[in-house]
């Protein structure tokens, strides 16, 4: 029965998503991929997502717009802002499936990130033990779990129906917007042109994806004392200077000293 309702729901976004152009599904397309949902939701049912935001959002702004203009007759001044509020809320939820789909794809990028140093390491052990690369792919994506092994069960099942290598790792790369995917993917497919061993070609690239992420912690670091200014200007030295001068004025008032 569940899924039944779930599939009826889905069916109704569908339908509703025929309305939205093609040059807005265009758009939808790429945030799809790279936010993992493509294969599990129809690009159809997010053009629909989208037009049921829209509809139910405008429905309430306007219920709520009548119900004040008739209780409390808006003043001009305030008519204005009411109107380009009905005008925004339902613009603005037009886009929510669509900033949704980017918060997605941007933690799935932040955990490719970060397993990818890892994942290269092991796999150029695993090549350097003997394997071939595909199969080495297959051995160790079970201790990824997450977008990576996703991205990377489809680059093995891309491989069996016929697709490169290289233009599999380039899919990788674009779906999940991450450049050391795209160096690794160019290296070898230099290394599988040119004949260099695709060990070493992983060692090296092992060692640089770590030297990258520990220049980048670095420059997180240095990086912290700005952003700590603003929060201790506005936070932390207000409530130190009452702590200070609050006690000082009232002792000087008890004392008379501030009577002038």
């Amino acid at each position: 029965m569940k899924g039944s309702s779930g599939n009826g729901f889905e069916a109704f976004l569908t339908l509703l998503g025929r309305f939205v152009p093609d040059s807005i599904r265009v758009l939808d397309r790429p945030l799809l991929h790279k936010s993992g949902l493509a294969g599990r939701v129809s690009l159809e049912a997010v053009s629909g997502l989208r037009v049921l935001s829209l509809a139910t959002f405008g429905v309430s702004a306007i219920i709520l717009f009548s119900w004040l203009l008739i209780t409390s007759g808006v003043q001009p001044p305030l008519f204005y802002v009411y109107v380009g509020s009905l005008i925004i809320a339902p613009v603005s939820a037009f886009q929510l499936p669509a900033l949704y789909l980017r918060s997605l794809a941007r933690a799935r990028r932040r955990q490719v990130i970060r397993d990818l140093p890892d994942f290269v390491d092991l796999l150029a052990t695993t090549v350097e033990a003997g394997l071939a690369l595909d199969a080495a792919i297959e051995r160790i994506i079970g201790q990824f779990p997450g977008p990576l092994s996703e991205e990377f069960r489809r680059y093995l099942w891309e491989i069996q129906i016929g697709r490169s290598r290289t233009a599999s790792l380039m899919g990788i790369a674009e779906r999940t917007d991450v450049d050391d995917m795209r160096l690794i993917a160019a290296a070898l497919a230099q290394a599988e042109r040119h004949g260099i061993p695709i060990a070493s070609v992983l060692r090296s690239q092992a060692e640089d994806l770590r030297n990258r992420r520990l220049q980048k912690a670095r420059e997180t670091a240095l990086r912290a004392p700005i952003k700590m200014i603003f929060p201790l200007a506005f936070c932390f030295c207000p409530v130190l200077l009452i702590l200070i001068f609050v006690p000082l004025i009232i002792r000087l008032k008890e004392q008379g000293m501030l009577t002038f």
